[in-house]
């Protein structure tokens, strides 16, 4: 496993050295509730509070492994104030007052925190989970299956059941599972049974679901009271290659919740980018990772919608992600056929930049294949 990068250890020892407040990101899932588990196992006399409740994930890992989180930080806090799971602020606001602030998180957006904040933050990593594990050890503590447990859980939520994982990730897993976290329990410990408000909840989502065709790409996207993120990973599992969902409050504040397809994330898209142009636009916030990423914001969820389905990123994701060439040039070759290389180059009238004459077609060059023109096989 490759170290941890961050502050200057000696600063992050005196930091930890005190009394500890472990907060949960607002909505705190597996990774979150898992990492917070586990450094409150490290630092025993350390508290955990969430700042905005708890994704169903996060609260059945706190029920199973009978850990008291609690609702709300307090307004103040005499020591170091631990965040897990989000370098923007905005995500565990309000933060309580305090002197000392540790950050640890793997997103790929890092927002501004007062000076003084010891940042360590690893975009690489899948998880937030791999990073306490690797950092454990590092202050010289020692892995007990009571950390690795919730630490294996939140790398393999996060990493969507290893979908998304690296190598470091699996590193990391072979870690945890010889310290003592069993990873069928890591498994059943994310398991639930969906209550029955839940599941109604994504059927009338089902209902309201709205889907286009970005090239070779399908676009769905809804409305839905709660449970966005589950949402969105439904209409992903029915086929979208990209999916958004959207609720919205009395109050006025949207929230939406994006996943993408395996294909669609290997081809480049980067929802982080979406939902941050949004936010930009909206003066929201928005964080994540390239294949699923979250927003906030006031306004209404169906123009907010909207305006994300406007997003230019879809079409042409195909092509290369990185161009390394960014000068122009003339192409005289003609059409290359397997076996024979290129074709003599066409005839063109009046030069450069003229339209082919009527030269015949080489007997040589390849008829068009018909059964290659249907949707999707090109």
């Amino acid at each position: 496993m490759v170290p941890v990068p961050g502050p200057d250890p000696a600063a992050l020892e005196a930091a930890l050295a005190r009394e500890l407040l472990l907060l949960v990101h607002h909505h705190g899932d597996a990774d979150s509730v898992g990492c917070a588990i586990a450094l409150a196992a490290a630092f025993p006399s350390a508290r955990i509070s969430a700042t905005d409740g708890l994704s169903a994930a996060g609260k059945v890992m706190a029920e199973r492994l009978e850990v008291e989180i609690e609702a709300r930080p307090p307004a103040s806090w005499d020591g170091t104030v631990v965040v897990v799971d989000t370098s923007n602020p905005e995500h565990c606001a309000p933060l309580p007052e305090c002197d000392s602030i540790v950050v640890i998180d793997h997103h790929q957006t890092a927002g501004e925190w007062p000076a003084g904040t010891l940042l360590i933050h690893e975009p690489e990593a899948k998880s937030t989970a791999e990073i306490v594990t690797r950092l454990i050890p590092e202050l010289g503590i020692e892995l007990t299956p009571q950390m690795a447990l919730p630490l294996l859980a939140g790398v393999y939520a996060d990493t969507g059941h290893f979908r998304h994982a690296s190598a470091d990730s699996f590193a990391v897993a072979h870690t945890l599972a010889a310290a003592g976290g069993e990873p069928r329990q890591a498994m059943v410990l994310l398991d639930r049974v969906r209550p029955q408000q839940q599941r109604t909840m994504f059927l009338k989502a089902a209902q309201r679901l709205k889907f286009s065709q970005e090239g070779k790409w399908l676009l769905a996207t809804t409305r839905t009271g709660s449970f966005e993120s589950g949402t969105a990973r439904l209409m992903v599992a029915l086929g979208a290659d990209v999916a958004l969902a959207a609720s919205g409050n009395k109050n006025g504040q949207v929230r939406i919740s994006s996943r993408a397809s395996s294909a669609a994330i290997e081809a480049g898209l980067n929802l982080t980018q979406l939902l941050g142009a949004l936010a930009d636009e909206q003066d929201g916030s928005a964080g994540g990772h390239p294949g699923a990423a979250g927003f906030q914001a006031q306004g209404d969820p169906d123009a907010l919608l909207a305006m994300a389905r406007g997003w230019p990123g879809l079409e042409g994701m195909d092509l290369a992600k990185e161009v390394s060439r960014t000068d122009t040039g003339d192409w005289d070759a003609g059409t290359w056929t397997l076996g024979k290389e290129y074709a003599p180059p066409l005839l063109h009238a009046g030069g450069a930049g003229g339209r082919p004459t009527s030269a015949p077609i080489s007997e040589n060059m390849p008829t068009p294949n018909q059964s290659r023109e249907r949707e999707g096989d090109l």
